[in-house]
């Protein structure tokens, strides 16, 4: 709306003495020329439309299930020497833990640990040969997935020898 007066105006330019140019809506001396303007470029913008709902697909991202689901350390069948009994466990989870998911830890088929990491530490363990398998719960306790079962064989230093 401001440039509509201005395109219906003329506009001169003319020389000073001092060599500058000069532009006016008026012409102030008889040897002004008219300029003539080119045309404004104007843009119209198309009207804004509500945003629309997500399109909906039937192959949306839908949980298949855990990929890969295992104990990467320590290897089945595996000695541990640790006199504190500790046995740090590590999972290969794929696609990642998802969220509202935990891996809960057996040993000799007894629940001793809930965890979000990729790793666990058992403490205290008592020397002798052990079974471990780990179990991915969702929200609700259910399970989704479940390792192969190891066996580890601890041995800690005995004060009786």
């Amino acid at each position: 709306m401001i440039a509509a007066p201005l395109v219906a105006a003329e506009f001169y330019k003319w020389k000073l003495p001092d060599g500058s140019i000069e532009y006016s809506d008026r012409p102030p001396v008889e040897d002004a020329e008219k300029v003539e303007l080119k045309p404004l470029m104007t843009y119209t913008p198309t009207p804004a439309s509500a945003p629309s709902a997500p399109p909906e697909t039937e192959n949306a991202d839908v949980f298949q299930g855990y990929e890969i689901f295992t104990i990467t350390f320590p290897p089945d069948e595996s000695a541990i020497r640790d006199n504190a009994g500790d046995i740090t466990i590590q999972f290969g989870v794929s696609p990642g833990l998802l969220e509202g998911h935990a891996i809960d830890v057996f040993m000799d088929e007894v629940k001793l640990s809930r965890s979000t990491g990729a790793a666990v530490t058992l403490s205290n363990v008592d020397r002798g040969s052990h079974q471990i398998h780990a179990a991915i719960v969702d929200q609700s306790g259910a399970e989704v997935a479940r390792t192969d079962t190891i066996t580890v064989h601890l041995r800690r230093a005995s004060a009786l020898f």
